[in-house]
């Protein structure tokens, strides 16, 4: 029975980060559409350009505690 919970989980928890990474573009159209009253549509042409933004102003940040 736990086997099959865990695999169950597994996908779950690849199904819901696929889920995120197809409506975050969307969801940044939306919010630069509602915030600079523009007409950008809702189309794979847009929803790629973002994702490509995403991918080109991606960084990473890192916090090191001095011990």
């Amino acid at each position: 029975m736990n086997k099959i919970l865990g695999t169950f989980g597994i996908v779950v928890g690849v199904a819901i980060i696929i889920a995120i990474a197809v409506i975050f573009p969307i969801l940044v159209i939306w919010s630069v559409n509602t915030l600079f009253a523009l007409t950008i549509p809702y189309t794979l042409e847009t929803w790629s350009a973002v994702v490509l933004l995403q991918m080109f102003f991606k960084t990473s940040i890192s916090y090191k505690k001095d011990k």
